[in-house]
């Protein structure tokens, strides 16, 4: 499991948050070697099909699949290996709705188990404008899950509304269980000195930005800031730099002495103590970014656009600074940057607001509540790409 992209980061956060409620928790996890370990009283499956790693990485060149591996629900062989544990349990949850077509109408269909579909990036090809046959095939899978399923878990009302749109006979089973952080791990009293050192960031104003670039709507975001924020930023601000953090950084990144491409990092959290001000000009993608909680519950001054913060029950001026237009975005941050007072102003409310209503611990009795409703009403659910099982509920 890719602890640095998003997917993980929830499905981990939920699985971890279940078992310490009590309850039996299983993580099936397609390719690699078959392992079966014990993580936070989680228990981890990896589970392999018969299909050879070559034809799955020919098929996922052919439909732009991220991870290969992914294909593997769509392989028989899989899904009965994976089915000894789905048949045991009580509640069935598949995190990408494109990805569990197949299994959500065998489960749904044949031996009648409760589904959900957690679609964390609503139509997705549809609202980056993906085109030829990845995109046919992605809504094609998306509206057979969605249908099947007993239960859709989004992360954001504006997420509910898109799905309605193109799916209004589901709306009735549409419930939405927001992303979240751990407060405890990001928080805004850290010890930044090796950070800083690695670096060379003493003396430094520094501007943050978090993201997956494998991603297309953070690497359409890295393009702005390389060509069009940095540079406007550093014509007032001359001592800052841009730290650039996130997966498959760019081969040949854009030139500019501010900018810093760390790649993945093990502890994200002291990159951005070690920060003055975060920044998420993204525009297009869907879903709550995990990004722009983790800045707020380490108390950082935050500009977005209107996208960026899409479904978080923020206020513009008092917890987080919203911008479209881009030379008003780099405005923003310059202001930030010179005015100590205001940053700490959005920085606190920003962390009380992640405190309130983001905090892991909170959303997890959230879901809960959900699968106990559906089980009292002997529903079933099945959930996407990377099912997390949960027993005993």
């Amino acid at each position: 499991m890719l602890k640095d992209m998003g997917p993980s980061t929830r499905i981990l956060n939920l699985a971890r948050n279940l078992a310490a409620l009590g309850h039996e928790v299983h993580i099936i996890i397609p390719g690699g070697n078959e392992t079966f370990e014990l993580i936070d009283r989680v228990i981890i499956h990896r589970i392999n099909g018969l299909c050879p790693n070559g034809v799955l990485k020919f098929l996922s060149s052919l439909v732009g699949a991220l991870r290969s591996t992914s294909l593997y629900f769509y392989d028989l062989s899989f899904i009965l290996r994976a089915c000894r544990t789905i048949l045991k349990s009580d509640v069935i949850q598949i995190e990408e709705s494109w990805g569990g077509a197949l299994i959500t109408l065998l489960l749904t269909k044949i031996f009648r188990k409760p589904v959900i579909v957690e679609d964390r990036d609503t139509f997705q090809a549809l609202r980056i404008r993906r085109k030829g046959l990845r995109k046919i095939l992605e809504v094609f899978l998306e509206k057979v899950t969605c249908k099947y399923a007993n239960l859709i878990i989004v992360v954001s009302e504006p997420d509910k509304k898109f799905l309605i749109r193109y799916m209004p006979t589901e709306q009735g089973k549409i419930v939405i269980v927001p992303n979240g952080v751990d407060t405890e791990a990001f928080t805004p009293v850290l010890d930044t000195t090796l950070v800083q050192n690695r670096y060379n960031l003493k003396n430094f104003r520094i501007v943050v930005f978090v993201g997956n670039m494998e991603y297309q709507p953070n690497q359409e975001a890295v393009s702005v800031i390389a060509s069009e924020l940095a540079p406007r930023v550093q014509s007032k601000i001359k001592n800052v730099k841009f730290l650039m953090i996130g997966k498959l950084p760019p081969k040949n990144p854009p030139y500019s002495c501010n900018l810093i491409f760390t790649g993945v990092v093990k502890n994200v959290a002291e990159f951005l103590v070690a920060s003055d001000v975060a920044i998420a000009p993204l525009f297009s993608g869907s879903g709550v970014r995990f990004k722009i909680l983790e800045y707020f519950s380490c108390g950082l001054p935050v500009v977005s656009t209107k996208i960026g913060v899409e479904g978080l029950e923020v206020k513009n001026g008092e917890n987080v600074l919203i911008e479209d237009d881009i030379n008003k975005f780099a405005t923003k941050v310059i202001r930030l940057l010179k005015d100590r007072a205001l940053s700490m102003k959005l920085g606190r409310a920003a962390r009380d607001l992640v405190i309130d209503k983001y905090d892991w611990g909170k959303i997890v009795k959230q879901l809960d509540m959900v699968y106990y409703t559906l089980l009292s009403n002997k529903c079933s659910f099945t959930i996407g790409a990377r099912p997390l099982h949960t027993r005993g509920i």
